[in-house]
């Protein structure tokens, strides 16, 4: 198992908290960890971006034990 740190904005947010940890078979992708979060909210999330270190990850990045991501739901402002 590997743990990942999760921070989270807009309706992903609303219904785990802004932050939360995500626990994930080894070895896990970034398409694993976003599997588990549509599981956890019932929400589609097909159009979020996921960062690490200031850079954008594929769905197919891999991601360590320990790892802190954010996962960022579209906004839309006015």
């Amino acid at each position: 198992m590997i743990r990942v740190a999760v921070r989270l904005n807009g309706p992903l947010a609303e219904r785990l908290g802004a932050r939360t940890r995500i626990e994930l078979a080894d070895p896990a992708t970034v398409a694993d960890l976003l599997a588990s979060l549509a599981h956890d909210t019932g929400l589609p999330l097909d159009a979020v971006a996921v960062h690490a270190d200031g850079r954008m990850l594929g769905r197919q990045a891999p991601l360590q034990d320990g790892a802190s991501v954010a996962v960022l739901a579209p906004t839309a402002g006015g």
